[in-house]
């Protein structure tokens, strides 16, 4: 199963938190796509810049502060995913206009609220 993280917004601190349960206070951009591989899952870190280009994947995860920073992100990997997640990073609480209201999460890496929920969903579209 692929799982794309892209956004403009702590992409790599929450697949950090997810795949290795770490957490950093620096954000730093992602400039640079990475692949992991951990057992039936392979999860891209995918960085928010122009000559990005979006790939197929089974969950793809946007993070933003604001569902209005990520629109261009929406329509660019539109068709290339089957499940779609906005996460908010730190930030208050919106209405859900990418993604169905279930699909809107609220995490915040440093305390871990917000994860569960995100890997609850992940495990169902498994």
């Amino acid at each position: 199963m692929r799982i794309c993280i892209t956004g403009t917004y702590g992409t790599s601190s929450l697949v950090s938190r997810l795949l290795y349960d770490e957490f950093s206070i620096l954000q730093k951009p992602t400039i640079l796509t990475t692949i992991y591989k951990e057992g039936d899952y392979e999860v891209v870190d995918i960085p928010d810049l122009g000559h990005s280009v979006a790939m197929k994947c089974d969950i793809l995860i946007i993070t933003c502060k604001s569902q209005l920073d990520v629109q261009h992100l929406a329509r660019q990997w539109f068709g290339y995913h089957k499940h779609l997640i906005v996460v908010l990073i730190d930030t208050k609480p919106e209405q859900a206009i990418l993604c169905p209201k279930e699909h809107l999460l609220m995490v915040n890496n440093m305390t871990r609220e917000g994860l569960l929920k995100l890997l609850q969903l992940v495990h169902a579209y498994k």
